[in-house]
């Protein structure tokens, strides 16, 4: 199973980002062949981007309409388990979304799709440029 970081979807939703075609390859691999899911938290940590971004509400809305086709099937929620085992991994050094992202790869014994070197120490990462 692969578990999308947030950086895959700011390079799908940004054209001008030098991750973009791979970022678009990821999303648009949803549900075919090998699990590929979306965590909660990511998707959370992706809003908070957009807001952080000035993003408008019409814009925000605009983006989540557009990924809906995509996520819709391929959500994955963040288990209550890996909120209380990512604390280890804050103690660790990694951030908030990091930490959520690297418990939750750990208990579905997942592949974090990510260029982020502090979740690589954790558990496996892939990042194929297209």
């Amino acid at each position: 199973m692969k578990l999308l970081d947030t950086m895959v979807l700011v390079a799908a939703m940004n054209p001008i980002d030098k991750y973009h075609k791979a970022g678009m390859t990821y999303l648009k691999n949803l549900g075919k062949s090998k699990p590929c899911n979306i965590p909660t938290s990511t998707l959370t940590e992706f809003d908070l981007v957009m807001r952080n971004k000035a993003y408008t509400e019409d814009e925000i809305a605009d983006t989540w309409r557009a990924l809906s086709p995509l996520v819709e099937e391929n959500y994955l929620p963040t288990t209550l388990s890996a909120h209380l085992s990512a604390a280890s991994f804050r103690a660790r050094g990694l951030t908030y979304f990091d930490s959520l992202i690297t418990a939750l790869a750990v208990e579905m014994n997942a592949v974090v799709v990510t260029r982020d070197d502090a979740i690589s120490k954790h558990v496996g990462t892939e990042w194929k440029l297209s």
